[in-house]
């Protein structure tokens, strides 16, 4: 299976335009890809993986007991048209 190759952000020096290139960890830039300036240097950047876990780790508390609520409801409810449908049976 071939890996798809990391992405890598840019910063041109002379044009100041910002630019995401994919490339192997051993390569490097030499270029910039709209003016052709030398003068590049790579940007920091956070993954999106974790971007994605922050986003999780960050809901508010009260979204989080909402969410237990309505699982809970929707539990409760389950268990009641089994109850009935049981009812019914023994009737």
């Amino acid at each position: 299976m071939k890996r798809p190759m990391p992405r890598y952000n840019y910063q041109c020096e002379e044009c100041e335009e910002y630019f995401e290139v994919r490339h192997s960890m051993i390569e490097s830039l030499e270029e910039c890809i709209h003016c052709e300036s030398e003068e590049v240097r790579r940007v920091p950047s956070i993954p999106n993986y974790i971007m994605k876990v922050n986003k999780k780790a960050n809901k508010k508390a009260g979204s989080i007991v909402e969410e237990y609520i309505k699982e809970n409801k929707r539990s409760i409810k389950e268990e009641k048209e089994k109850l009935r449908s049981q009812e019914y049976k023994n009737e």
